[in-house]
């Protein structure tokens, strides 16, 4: 009775576990994690147990028979050998998975894979000879199993294999993540305690069952890269990006990094609409799919694509443990995609109707040859390109301009510090009468090592940084302390213009903070006129909208800055309460130039007019334009016929007069 027990439980463990690893495989094929060396390895563990765990219960089916049934005997050797053949693998397949999740398999010499087969070649072949030696099990007088003393061959090996395993996970611990390194110490301790209760207590035949539920953890870990990927274009995010640049950089491994930007792409994915970007972005990285495996693809944004692959030696490529997996990672040669990716770029992309080409740059950089740390390799793909640079691929000394990025940005937070921002002012006229009506508030920033910086170079690294309120609030409390001191209002100054930033804008609790800093100073709100670019102000219509009429509420004014270098110039107008619209210099240098700039400043001019919106030309520096100007009948111009941009000093001194320059 107690053996009959102890079989039905045995049958119990064995189904169990052939239905876990059963379902575990299912789960990975319909979910599509099969093309990575690491999934290989995977796939191979849960197929041996799901064998291990069938003949396992056919051998307990037809364990009572064994006395009856002399091919029961031979049923029963087959299974038992089929057992050993596979499950002796385990530890060597696991060690394999090990080597290929930690990415140390890459850069395995061909000696390397040999010292890894030839032990188990040689288990096999004493395995497969199993029923003329009996080194491994034999069967006693009553057709029972007895194992031998050969079978601690195979734990000699078990224990050599899993070592390597655990030394490879502990080597490379820092290039792992904390989930990965949890979910493989997990599988081996849930494996050793099975093996344990087998060894303790040999009613419990645990261990197949232990390794299937190790398996559904690594499943559920470690194969697990939803939240790495965007599921729907089978390509990695940003999260993978960083745990796999991670894992290249605490391994020391030589690496190509590939970074595909789409320039100017704003226009374009707003013309094809919200519901056609995801096609683009499917079409861009399915092209991508053809020339180098998914998982070496990943997409920042719609604007830009990263490529990171193996930087292989030409001797690499031959060698014969290369060329094992070579269905899984071919090697690739960087320099050939990279022109197989422009020729893709010089065609035409077709998104329902819509038919029209992408320009792209593409950055190449080497790991360890560039950049040596994570944060470098973040630094490379979040920094803007530098307009001067025209070529289509950027790379070595290409890559020079990183170096002034760095420097710029310790510029910037010398100048936070150290209080080296300044406020300049650039005077407004009227136009006719060139009586003074204002001035726009210009950042500047002197560095000791860099000289002069201008905010076209230093915003955008501002922003990036996340500094943008600071500064913005810096400037905004300079000019409420210009008002504070009477002067503006003295002179009859109707206006203060200071630029917004678009993410600072938009913040939760923005409008607040504004008239918080300008309450502090107890000045007329209306002096204050915000300066939105209309090219970046127009991304969020509604939400902007609201902005500026909570703050004109309060008695600021709104312009419209750089009007004509945008995208929707019109929607932008009709869309937001602008007082005033701020036509680029762009506009007016083009009328002098060309009939056709002629026809676009006049009509621009005209309708603004219609709007019964206030005109302020940027960029006069002739008298000709100044007259140009006055016969279209624009209400102010700002220029450097009339003066550049000022310290608050020179301001002071030079504009409104020496006499208030003496009492400061």
């Amino acid at each position: 009775m107690h053996h009959i027990i102890a079989d039905e439980f045995h049958l119990a463990l064995y189904i169990v576990a052939f239905m876990v690893s059963l379902a575990i495989l299912m789960q990975t094929i319909v979910q599509k994690r099969t093309d990575k060396v690491q999934n290989l390895g995977f796939i191979l563990m849960v197929l041996i147990i799901i064998v291990n765990s069938l003949t396992e219960t056919i051998n307990e089916f037809i364990k009572p028979g064994l006395l009856e049934k002399e091919h029961f005997i031979v049923i029963d050797d087959f299974c038992h050998l089929f057992y050993f053949m596979t499950h002796s693998l385990i530890p060597a397949v696991f060690l394999f998975y090990v080597a290929s999740l930690t990415g140390s398999l890459r850069r395995r010499k061909n000696w390397h894979a040999l010292l890894f087969i030839i032990p188990l070649f040689i288990l096999e072949i004493i395995i497969t000879t199993n029923p003329f030696t009996n080194l491994i099990y034999d069967h006693g007088p009553q057709g029972e199993f007895e194992r031998n003393w050969g079978e601690y061959i195979i734990y000699a090996l078990a224990v050599i294999y899993i070592g390597i395993a655990v030394y490879n996970i502990f080597h490379y611990w820092n290039a792992i993540t904390f989930r990965d390194r949890l979910s493989l110490i997990g599988f081996l301790g849930l494996v050793f305690t099975g093996i344990l209760i087998q060894l303790v207590y040999k009613d419990i035949r645990a261990e197949l069952f232990a390794e299937a539920l190790g398996m559904l953890g690594i499943m559920s870990s470690l194969e697990n890269e939803d939240d790495r990927m965007f599921i729907e274009m089978g390509v990695y995010n940003r999260i993978g990006l960083g745990v796999d640049l991670d894992n290249r950089i605490n391994t020391n491994e030589r690496t190509v990094i590939i970074s595909i930007r789409i320039s100017e792409i704003g226009t374009t994915l707003r013309s094809l609409g919200l519901k056609n970007i995801n096609v683009l972005t499917d079409e861009i990285t399915e092209f991508l799919k053809t020339k180098i495996q998914r998982y070496y693809i990943y997409s920042i944004d719609p604007s830009q694509y990263i490529i990171m692959m193996q930087d292989y030696t030409e001797e690499e490529r031959n060698k014969w443990a290369s060329k094992l997996f070579e269905k899984y990672d071919p090697p690739i040669n960087s320099d050939e995609l990279i022109e197989d990716i422009l020729d893709r770029f010089k065609g035409t992309w077709t998104v329902g109707n819509n038919v029209f080409s992408l320009n792209v740059r593409i950055l190449k950089a080497i790991i360890p040859d560039d950049f040596r740390t994570v944060d470098e390799v973040n630094f490379f793909i979040d920094s803007p390109v530098p307009k001067k640079l025209d070529k289509n691929v950027l790379h070595g000394e290409d890559l020079n301009y990183l170096l002034r990025r760095t420097e710029v940005e310790n510029a910037i937070l010398q100048g936070i510090e150290k209080e080296k921002f300044e406020v300049y002012y650039q005077p407004v006229y009227e136009l006719g009468s060139k009586k003074l009506y204002g001035a726009e508030a210009l950042l500047r920033l002197f560095d000791d090592n860099l000289g002069n910086l201008y905010p076209d170079e230093f915003i955008p690294v501002i922003e990036q940084m996340g500094l943008i309120d600071d500064v913005d609030n810096m400037v905004l409390r300079k000019v409420c302390e210009f008002i504070k001191s009477g002067l503006p209002e003295k002179h009859e100054m109707h206006s203060l213009n200071v630029n917004l930033s678009i993410i600072q804008c938009v913040q939760k609790g923005f409008v607040g903070r504004i008239n918080k800093i300008v309450d502090e100073y107890d000045i007329d709100k209306h002096l204050i006129t915000f300066e939105i670019t209309e090219s970046v102000g127009a991304d969020d219509y509604k939400k902007l909208g609201e902005i500026i009429t909570e703050l004109k509420s309060s008695g600021y004014q709104f312009a419209m800055d750089d009007y004509g270098t945008g995208y929707s110039n019109m929607q932008s107008i009709f869309s937001l309460d602008f007082d005033v619209i701020k036509i680029d210099k762009s506009i007016l240098w083009g009328a002098e130039a060309s009939d056709l700039g002629m026809t676009i400043l006049t009509n621009s001019v005209n309708m603004i007019k219609q709007m019964k919106k206030k005109i302020v030309v940027e960029g006069v520096e002739t008298e000709s334009q100044e007259k140009l100007l006055e016969t279209l009948g624009v209400d102010y111009q700002q220029g450097f016929y009339f003066s550049r941009p000022v310290t608050k000093e020179s301001f002071i001194k030079d504009i409104l007069g020496e006499e208030d320059a003496q009492g400061l």
